[in-house]
């Protein structure tokens, strides 16, 4: 999945095709960073405003083949990611009593689950800071999450949680990438990069025990996403995007757009890997 067209298309890989296929239907506004696709690659998953472009948010559930939706709505949402099993929605809010202003009220980043069948909704977890940077993503066996977030004294964080909202990991300036699906090469291993120094290597972390692996860094280009072992990056004209293992080195032709496009994120699902 990639977007980034002037008319902000939402483009898909289509399986029998092979081809790039704009999706219709879609809100007008939409919140085009937050697209991400399900595991099995049948839906979008999105945060929009209302059609009028005024009221609270909606977390989104749209089906590629029907076109039908789902809608969860909450003034505080501001990211979801759906489970590998399709049937819960991680939702990054906003939970926050004060205006807004730093240092007036309470300020609090919390995550709520919802259930796609009936819609309930079960508060996870929270934390005193902001969703200022935001990353949330399912470990591919659906036990585990990792969120990133700001806490009240600016530190950049990512926690990791278990379904009961036990807290497994927390990481200090560590920031995971925002797509659903560039987050976790495993069920127990996770993939960041340190803050505030954006020019540092991946980081792998061990969700477990919290043991890292550091990678090199040769190039300094931006992460698009994370698939298979690979990151997915721009290349070397406007129109090219490439891979290359997480040492920076292998780099590999993955995608071409004549005429070239400006793509804001990208979401690969792990059974598009091939």
């Amino acid at each position: 999945m990639a977007h980034g067209l002037d008319r902000d298309a939402v483009l898909v890989l289509d399986a029998d095709s092979d081809e790039f296929v704009t999706v219709p239907g879609l809100p007008a506004h939409l919140s085009r960073n937050t697209v991400s696709l399900s595991s099995d690659g049948t839906r979008l998953v999105f945060l929009s405003r209302q059609d009028d472009g005024a009221g609270p948010m909606r977390v989104v559930l749209h089906a590629l083949a029907s076109g039908a939706r789902q809608e969860f709505v909450s003034d505080g949402f501001v990211r979801a990611a759906l489970s590998p099993d399709g049937s819960r929605i991680a939702v990054l809010a906003d939970l926050s009593n004060g205006p807004g202003i730093p240092g007036v009220g309470d300020e609090i980043a919390g995550i709520v689950l919802i259930e796609t069948v009936t819609g309930a909704r079960q508060p996870l977890w929270s934390a005193e800071g902001y969703w200022q940077e935001d990353a949330i993503s399912w470990s591919p066996d659906g036990r585990l999450l990792a969120a990133t977030y700001l806490t009240l004294d600016d530190v950049i964080t990512t926690v990791v949680l278990d379904l009961s909202g036990k807290v497994i990991g927390v990481h200090e300036d560590r920031v995971a990438l925002p797509g659903a699906h560039s987050v976790w090469t495993s069920d127990r291993e996770l993939i960041v990069y340190p803050e505030p120094d954006d020019e540092s290597p991946l980081i792998a972390i061990d969700a477990l025990t919290g043991s890292e692996r550091r990678f090199t860094r040769r190039n300094f280009s931006g992460y698009l996403a994370i698939t298979g072992g690979r990151v997915v990056r721009p290349g070397s004209s406007p129109e090219r995007v490439v891979t290359t293992d997480l040492n920076d080195t292998d780099e590999r032709p993955f995608l071409t757009f004549r005429p070239a496009v400006s793509i804001e994120a990208i979401d690969i699902v792990p059974s598009a890997v091939r």
